[in-house]
């Protein structure tokens, strides 16, 4: 099966090194990772550029970015960032299965909410690479800082290390 994201993804990944480094950075991504097609919002695109941007972005300015990438994609959503500050973690989460099958052709998304205060999200034949992995961390992170919510998250399980699945734990309090 052909692994695709939609283009709306990776302008968020763009427009995150945009904010961070400039445009200069911005073009030196491009030329590294050799893309020169204009990308749109609505059409689907090789998963690999967006390993190729995720592994541009941890070689050229460290680990720690990938994570603050995952959670600037989640907490610049225009104004469904704004209404989501107003829900609580879980119903985000309830979401994100849904979400995630718009967005991305391959893999699968499995959300856990009966523990109070604890959410699992479980993804399958998602990540390929460890700065995946990091991203969806970051992803986890920024829906705890778009609800403007204490907590922390941790990841249990690696599917890159021979688990079933990359298990994602999300304690909070409220």
């Amino acid at each position: 099966m052909e692994q695709k994201i939609r283009g709306s993804v990776l302008l968020a990944y763009m427009d995150f090194i945009r904010l961070k480094w400039g445009n200069l950075a911005f073009q030196k991504c491009l030329e590294d990772i050799e893309y020169h097609t204009a990308i749109k919002p609505g059409e689907y695109y090789d998963n690999e550029v967006r390993e190729l941007i995720l592994k541009w972005i941890t070689d050229e300015k460290g680990k720690d970015y990938a994570r603050d990438l995952g959670r600037f994609v989640v907490k610049n959503l225009g104004l469904l960032a704004w209404i989501v500050r107003f829900a609580n973690p879980k119903i985000i989460a309830k979401k994100f299965p849904d979400n995630y099958s718009e967005v991305y052709t391959f893999g699968r998304v499995e959300v856990e909410t009966e523990d109070r205060n604890v959410i699992v999200i479980r993804l399958y034949d998602v990540n390929t690479i460890e700065e995946s992995c990091l991203s969806w961390h970051g992803v986890c992170e920024g829906v705890l800082d778009l609800t403007k919510t204490t907590g922390t998250v941790t990841k249990n399980t690696c599917q890159l290390d021979g688990a079933d699945f990359c298990e994602y734990e999300i304690e909070y309090s409220g």
